[in-house]
């Protein structure tokens, strides 16, 4: 007998609360010597106090060389409601909503049985995202989310989904290509301008404008830094200097990876309003996005894992397919997914994507629940 999609939806939720609470109990009640999300909480703390938020803070957040803050001041300010809570509650709300976001999106994408395949193959990636207490789970989820939103044609929500991504990783913004696959496209970029506004303005609440500019200087300041690292994390341009000594700057491979990444869009062009190919170049984008971030660490990977498991549980399943992301899956992951990559992208470049969506729509709609006390008062009047 099977199990129905609705109770696999439930245990699988279940499994998710479990790895949020274990998650929790790890890095904010049993030891609190990670210091990822104490960084986030003191950002906000730094910024009230008129503060270099780029600056060392060892007695405070850590005395390691890369216990350092290195998202936007706009994500400082993001970070004030988890500042002023006690730490577990924090923690967990934290965790709670990397992963639910996460969940919420796929659930969003995918009919219900792709998504629960989808959410089962994603749960070791989404729990080690949130061992680490890092944004990916976030990140991924807002990537996703301005794509759904530029399909329902919601403009400006997805022009927030993109910049509150960029304003914690600055690689969302990639996710700006699909308001360029929209018919209203400069409706698009005037959301996006409103929205990039809002965001980068929210510090003003606190700070005076003046000290604003200089912490967006201080913050270009480390993300120049960090774009010269040539030795950190698991990216491409790292894996292709172990591999064959290759000695290019971050930035070359970077933009000889960008050119790939958008040939399907400029060779393409009557393929802009197919469903399968927009949803296809999600895929690549959530895979290239990492495989091109000179930061990549082992926890970015659930991005890239995203795009990988979204393509397969579309697709028609081959056993090299298979084999490839479970190799990812199991923390091996630059490599297979490189090539995962290579077929998801050549497959856009001859304009025949494999994805199956021929009668279901792209994005899911929200079930619209009508609370009891609601239902009989329409039927009484």
């Amino acid at each position: 007998m099977s199990i129905s999609p609705s109770r696999q939806r439930g245990a699988l939720l279940a499994l998710y609360g479990v790895g949020v609470a274990v998650a929790t109990i790890q890095r904010g009640v049993l030891s609190r010597e990670h210091t990822t999300f104490t960084i986030f909480r003191q950002s906000f703390a730094h910024l009230a106090r008129h503060q270099n938020l780029y600056a060392a803070y060892p007695a405070e957040q850590g005395a390691a060389a890369a216990d350092l803050f290195k998202y936007s001041p706009s994500a400082a300010m993001l970070f004030a409601p988890l500042a002023v809570i006690p730490y577990p509650l924090a923690l967990l709300l934290w965790n709670a909503l990397n992963t639910g976001l996460l969940v919420f999106a796929v659930m969003r994408l995918l009919p219900p049985r792709r998504a629960n395949l989808a959410l089962l193959l994603l749960a070791p990636e989404v729990f080690v995202a949130i061992q680490s207490s890092s944004s990916n789970g976030l990140v991924t989820a807002l990537i996703l989310l301005a794509a759904i939103a530029y399909e329902e044609g919601r403009l400006l929500r997805a022009g927030y989904a993109v910049v509150v991504g960029a304003a914690i990783k600055i690689f969302p913004l990639a996710a700006l290509v699909f308001g360029v696959l929209q018919v209203r496209r400069r409706t698009a970029v005037i959301a996006t301008a409103i929205a990039l506004i809002a965001v980068a303005s929210l510090p003003l609440l606190i700070i005076p404008p003046r000290e604003l500019v200089q912490q967006y200087r201080w913050w270009l300041s480390v993300e120049r830094t960090d774009a010269a690292d040539m030795m950190f994390g698991l990216s491409l341009m790292r894996q292709l200097r172990d591999w064959s000594q290759i000695t290019w700057p971050n930035w070359v491979v970077q933009l000889l990876g960008t050119a790939f990444f958008l040939l399907p869009i400029a060779l393409r062009r009557e393929s802009w309003k197919n469903e399968a190919f927009r949803m296809q170049y999600l895929c690549s984008l959530l895979v290239f996005v990492v495989l091109f971030n000179h930061q990549a660490e082992r926890q970015s990977f659930i991005i890239a894992a995203t795009g990988c498991v979204l393509w397969y549980v579309n697709s028609r399943r081959t056993v090299e397919g298979a084999v490839l992301l479970g190799i990812g899956l199991l923390g091996v992951p630059t490599l297979p997914y490189l090539a995962l990559w290579l077929v998801i992208h050549f497959e856009l470049l001859r304009g025949t994507p494999s994805l199956r969506l021929a009668t279901e729509p792209i994005v899911r709609p929200v079930p619209v629940v009508t609370p009891r006390w609601i239902a009989r008062y329409r039927a009484a009047s």
